[in-house]
């Protein structure tokens, strides 16, 4: 594929930003999350938000903290 660069208003921006999150919103209601991300992330999803939900978790303020 070969790459190409595009010139788009502000305002033609908007619009397809709007036009996405139209989708992301339609197919958010049709499509399972199941159907489009594999067992293993669905797994540590729902581990996230467990933890985010009893607030067991810990702040990093560096990427060095958060991969150790």
């Amino acid at each position: 594929m070969a790459n190409i660069t595009i010139q788009i208003s502000q305002e033609e921006l908007s619009n397809v930003l709007d036009a996405c999150n139209i989708l992301q919103s339609f197919l958010g209601k049709i499509v399972s999350p199941n159907e489009l991300y594999q067992e293993k992330f669905l797994i540590g999803l729902k581990e996230a938000e467990a933890g985010v939900r009893s607030k067991k978790f810990v702040e990093v303020k560096s990427f060095e903290e958060f991969i150790d």
